[in-house]
């Protein structure tokens, strides 16, 4: 029997960044008061101010060192094109979504307990077993998680008697 090397390794990946949130009960504050000013509304199946909201320079002045680590990732500056937040209350959820052919999303977990629904990412491609490979990073309150737009996303129902919220922001690089 000729014994015949060979190797499995994928084509490709796709990268996430996770990064925690440094004296993020500050930042929330700060944050939560920037909010009041950009109430959210029913949405589809969640609550938004997306179409409303324009924080993003207080965004990435609250969550400077967050930003600087990003750009300092990425090796360039980056532009942030919008921020929003989102809640789900009990039996809320969010279908599947992307944002954009181009750039990177981040969310920030603003309140988020043990049991809230985490975001779960589509692979982008087919498995040749099932067709699809879900994919949900164990997050926590407090947490940024970075992916490109074009992955698709999603929540399940919260099942909790909780409201779990979070902020969404765009951004390019350049």
């Amino acid at each position: 029997m000729v014994k015949i090397n060979y190797t499995i390794e994928p084509i490709f990946k796709i990268e996430f960044f996770k990064i925690t949130s440094v004296k993020f009960k500050e930042k929330k504050e700060h944050l939560e008061k920037i909010l009041q000013q950009y109430p959210e509304i029913p949405f589809d199946n969640f609550y938004s101010n997306r179409n409303k909201a324009n924080f993003t320079w207080e965004l990435k002045e609250i969550f400077r060192e967050e930003f600087q680590l990003i750009q300092a990732r990425f090796n360039t500056k980056i532009n942030l094109t919008r921020a929003w937040s989102v809640s789900y209350e009990k039996g809320q959820f969010h279908v599947p979504h992307n944002h954009s052919s181009r750039g990177y999303t981040g969310i920030i977990y603003l309140d988020l307990k043990k049991d809230s629904p985490k975001t779960i990412y589509i692979q982008p491609w087919n498995n040749e077993k099932d067709q699809s490979v879900l994919y949900s990073p164990d997050v926590k309150e407090g947490q940024i998680m970075i992916v490109p737009q074009s992955v698709m996303h999603f929540t399940k129902p919260n099942k909790i008697n909780f409201k779990k919220r979070i902020i969404s922001f765009d951004f390019d690089l350049n």
